[in-house]
């Protein structure tokens, strides 16, 4: 079995075990692929690596520079406080 055989197996497992299925982020990721993007997007527990990265660091401010469809920019983004 090939490394990438058995990081692909990991990567499926924490994604059913940790990260319930979203809605919104489903619907992008369709917008996307509808709109002729690269299939580029960060995977789901990278996208929650950065939002728990954001989230232990408190950030109150995100700029991400190269967004092609939002994906990630959707779990940066809910990891920022609420506006006042």
């Amino acid at each position: 079995m090939s490394n990438k055989v058995i990081w692909n197996d990991v990567d499926k497992y924490i994604i059913d075990k940790l990260i319930p299925n979203d809605p919104i982020l489903d619907r992008v990721l369709l917008a996307n692929y509808n709109a002729g993007l690269p299939s580029i997007d960060v995977s789901p527990t990278q996208g929650k690596l950065l939002y728990l990265l954001a989230k232990i660091k408190g950030v109150k401010n995100i700029l991400e520079i190269g967004t092609l469809g939002g994906y990630s920019s959707i779990w940066l983004a809910r990891a920022l406080p609420p506006r006042r």
